[in-house]
């Protein structure tokens, strides 16, 4: 149960993490508010949304008014409202005084949040209301799906790998493929059920970090400057910084975070070398490189199996561990006599 609500909550909070360290967003505290959206997080009727629209009016001066609607059918509900009245109807969307945050799952689902502002707000507090929009989207889906499909089963807590999907669009079934290869790998080379179980829940959640990763690199047309592959790079530590905070995921968490090291000692973020990788690591390193090759990206065609194959067989060795990539291909050619 703990484990389920904890990866529903990844997609909020994990936008936090960088504000909430940062000095100069000290001015509007929003570790209150973040723990108060974990611990509504199970409740069907949790109304974290309302006391989030309270606080915005609390705690933002240049904000008069304000509204929470929520979509159901094709039309917007409001549910809770501070100050003057606010028009519900698209034209607002022309006004340059409003802040207006939507998130839509489909046609019969969607939140929105309406705000006045008197003033122009900074950077930092635009940024902040970012946050805040976004934990109440979140706090409202997840008590939706829990009314429909009951408390936190499998298929819910896979739903939240969806909202990745959403956020980069050129990664749809990516952490589910890569979970369920990485599982095969784990198994092949005989580990233990605990390490499989890991080298599964590890694909999930393994690129969970790039949600802290700007959408304009993440779905980027084109070639990466380096300040922006830079950017990049961080996702694993982004992932691991939030996945530690649980005791339950603290070894995913590594696992996690060294992902992306080579059998060279050529990778990052640790620059670790050989044996030194988390074995789970190593594993997602070869079904993460496999399936980015096989699928499309913002920023090339698919390559076909035959280079994908070769492109790992070539890199065995240099950044991939050599026991990993015979288990691989052996994964490989099973499902190729299956088929």
């Amino acid at each position: 149960m703990g484990v389920l609500v904890f990866f529903l909550s990844i997609y909020s909070i994990i936008i936090t993490i960088l504000f909430l360290n940062s000095k100069k967003y000290k001015k509007v505290n929003l570790k209150d508010i973040v723990y108060d959206f974990t611990s509504q997080l199970t409740n069907e009727n949790n109304d974290f949304s309302v006391r989030a629209l309270s606080y915005i009016s609390k705690e933002f001066s240049e904000i008069d008014s304000g509204a929470f609607l929520i979509k159901r059918g094709r039309e917007y509900h409001e549910i809770s409202s501070f100050g003057k009245k606010i028009e519900i109807s698209d034209k607002i969307f022309f006004y340059k005084d409003y802040l207006i945050k939507d998130f839509t799952i489909d046609e019969s689902f969607g939140v929105r949040l309406i705000l006045h502002s008197k003033t122009k707000l900074s950077k930092a507090k635009e940024e902040k209301i970012e946050i805040i929009s976004t934990l109440i989207s979140s706090s409202e889906l997840i008590k939706n799906l829990i009314k429909k499909h009951g408390k936190f089963q499998i298929d819910l807590m896979l739903s939240m790998i969806k909202i990745l999907e959403y956020y980069d669009r050129y990664t749809k079934g990516h952490s589910l493929r890569v979970a369920e290869l990485s599982q095969k790998i784990a198994k092949k080379l005989r580990l233990s059920p605990q390490e499989v179980s890991d080298a599964y829940w590890t694909g999930l959640v393994h690129d969970i970090g790039k949600i802290a990763v700007p959408t304009n690199i993440l779905n980027k047309e084109g070639k990466l400057t380096s300040e922006e592959y830079e950017i990049i790079k961080k996702h694993p530590i982004y992932g691991f910084e939030f996945l530690s905070t649980s005791e339950t995921l603290k070894n995913i968490a590594t696992y996690v975070y060294h992902h992306h090291e080579k059998w060279n000692g050529s990778g990052y973020p640790g620059g670790l070398k050989g044996e030194m990788i988390p074995m789970i690591s190593r594993i997602i390193s070869v079904a993460d490189s496999w399936d980015a090759m096989t699928s499309k990206r913002a920023y090339r065609d698919a390559l076909t199996y035959e280079s994908s194959l070769q492109e790992i067989i070539n890199n065995s060795g240099k950044q991939f561990d050599p026991k990993v990539v015979k288990a691989f291909i052996s994964v490989l050619e099973e499902e190729e006599n299956i088929a």
